[in-house]
């Protein structure tokens, strides 16, 4: 990777996003009080998504990893350490209940009931981050009693889906529908746990198997002539309905580098890669602005808004009220997975899709009084006061893509 790429991304770690969210760490215990207005100045609650922690516990583990392998060197490693073992210890104490996670607790830990749902679990998405920071945790500071808790969480994690005994706050799965988040959420997560796995001394085949089985299915039941489909029904008149019809191009792009990881590191991407830079390609230039750039939130599968018969569920109206936003962390991911697809195949276009994305992303999304991003944004660029999905800053995307970026130049 060329050397001002790599330097640019680790001072952006080192300089500016460190010292951010450091200022919205709970030292008292443990976590981060994430619940922050779009600027990134204010807080606006002191309650705690598990979502959120786990997210952010991953991001702790991997700064402490870089600083380690002294990929990072101007971070404070023994204050991370120090909060990154708080944070695992409140999600362990009080995320966690009969092997699965709450979706939202007060900032001492107490639980906290859905409204919509009734329930404490009210997404799997929770339990998954939860896992993937546990994981990273287990992994970096070599602790087998943290590696069997993230492992007991993951299998009911995969028990709960296989059953389907599982609920996908804030927009539950429409009836009759399948949906590209289960698998790829899935492959990322176990692709974590087979790095804890394997790093602590224990066996992985079966879960190498079930990460490869995701993988098929993403590339079988959701593909379709050069993209992924979010939403998957068994209606013979599918291509009528807005769900069917609609295309994320962020979630597929972050998803192709989730499978570009899990078939790298353990199986083989060469039989894949052609296929993987076509989807790529296909889907960038599907949801890319023409007028001003940046990706969509939502397109149609023919390009343009999102269009098709409309049954009023969450996802829908979601689909109509933001498809034209810029979101922070589609725009994350597309600059670590063309770097990585530069790295893997060579393909100079892959560096021009890189630089695309790039210029647009930081002439758009920083916010520099802060430190940080104003992380949504409307159509034209300007910043966009409205809630979407969770009501927080999002800790995780950028840093987890910088710090992606940084160890492809190792």
């Amino acid at each position: 990777m060329r050397s001002d790429i790599l330097e640019f991304y680790k001072a952006q770690i080192e300089d500016d996003f460190v010292p951010y969210w450091k200022k919205f760490e709970d030292s008292e215990n443990g976590g981060i009080l994430n619940c922050i207005n779009n600027y990134g100045d204010k807080k606006i609650s002191d309650n705690k998504f598990i979502w959120s922690q786990g997210r952010y516990l991953f991001i702790l583990g991997k700064l402490y990893e870089l600083e380690k392998n002294k990929l990072l060197e101007n971070i404070n490693s023994k204050h991370i350490r120090a909060h990154m073992d708080k944070t695992y210890n409140f999600i362990s104490k009080y995320g966690i209940y009969d092997d699965k996670c709450c979706y939202l607790v007060d900032y001492k830990g107490n639980k906290l009931i859905d409204e919509k749902t009734g329930r404490y679990d009210a997404s799997i998405f929770a339990d998954c981050f939860a896992v993937i920071g546990m994981a990273q945790y287990a992994n970096i500071i070599e602790s087998r009693e943290a590696a069997l808790e993230a492992y007991r969480l993951y299998k009911s994690v995969v028990k709960r889906i296989g059953e389907n005994n599982y609920l996908t706050e804030p927009y539950p799965i429409p009836d009759g529908y399948k949906v590209h988040s289960i698998p790829m959420i899935l492959i990322n997560t176990t692709y974590e746990i087979i790095r804890m796995l394997k790093k602590i001394g224990f066996d992985f085949e079966d879960e190498i198997q079930f990460g490869l089985s995701q993988i098929d299915t993403i590339m079988t039941v959701f593909y379709d002539d050069g993209l992924i489909r979010e939403h998957v029904s068994t209606s013979e008149n599918y291509e009528t309905r807005l769900l069917d019809r609609h295309i994320n191009p962020g979630h597929t792009l972050e998803d192709l580098w989730f499978i570009i990881e899990f078939l790298k590191d353990y199986d083989d991407v060469e039989p894949y890669l052609e296929k993987i830079i076509y989807i790529a390609k296909k889907t960038f230039d599907l949801g890319w602005d023409k007028e001003y750039g940046g990706l969509l939130r939502f397109v149609d599968k023919e390009g343009g808004v999102p269009k098709g018969e409309y049954n009023g569920s969450d996802y829908e109206k979601l689909i109509l009220d933001t498809n034209d936003m810029k979101l922070w962390w589609p725009h994350s991911e597309i600059l670590y997975l063309f770097l990585f697809l530069y790295e893997l195949s060579g393909d100079e276009e892959m560096m021009t899709y890189y630089e695309k994305a790039s210029n647009y992303v930081f002439d758009t999304f920083p916010n520099k009084e802060i430190g940080e991003w104003i992380q949504i944004r409307k159509r034209d660029g300007s910043p966009e006061d409205k809630l979407v999905a969770l009501p927080v800053k999002d800790p995780f995307h950028i840093l987890r893509n910088y710090i992606k970026i940084v160890e492809l130049g190792k």
